[in-house]
């Protein structure tokens, strides 16, 4: 227990430290990612996969809690003078949290702009011209309730919507 607490010991040291590390740790996951999906034609697991980096927050937030704190929650009761290093822990789970919940409203944000409440008309941008636009009169044009009903440009934005 002791050899894994000193391997995993970054995660007790101050956030600067301690997300340094993270990220360090998890560029080479995506290389090794990189290679499953290259050489061995395989789906890497989300910690491995360079195209969800964005969920680090929320993965990171998996290993503090699965991994980390249990492991060092234990330790504590041999010896309490561990206790700073639980507190640290604390402190940068805190902030991954505060990382998971800021792309969680980021994401929410994007994804209710798309979605607009009923009755709520939008009208296309001036830079989208559609036969429909240009043959109607703005009074007439119709309003967008779904996203099927949306004109895009060329180009559509998609959001990963797996839960945190």
């Amino acid at each position: 227990m002791l050899m894994t607490a000193c391997d995993l010991g970054a995660v007790t040291r101050p956030w600067k430290i301690s997300k340094q590390v993270a990220e360090l740790v998890t560029s080479e996951f995506f290389e090794q990612g990189d290679r499953e999906r290259s050489e061995l034609k395989l789906t890497p697991a989300a910690i491995f996969d360079r195209n969800r980096k964005d969920e680090l927050p929320a993965l990171q937030l998996e290993w503090i809690d699965g991994i980390c704190k249990p492991l060092y929650q234990a330790l504590l009761k041999l010896n309490r003078k561990l206790q700073p290093m639980l507190d640290g822990i604390e402190a940068n789970r805190e902030r991954w949290q505060e990382l998971c919940l800021s792309r969680e409203r980021t994401r929410r944000a994007t994804v209710s702009s798309l979605f607009p409440e009923p009755g709520q008309n939008i009208e296309p941008s001036d830079d989208v011209k559609t036969s429909e636009n240009l043959e109607r009169p703005e009074k007439d044009r119709p309003s967008f309730h779904s996203l099927s009903d949306l004109k895009f440009k060329d180009e559509c934005i998609y959001w990963p919507l797996t839960p945190l």
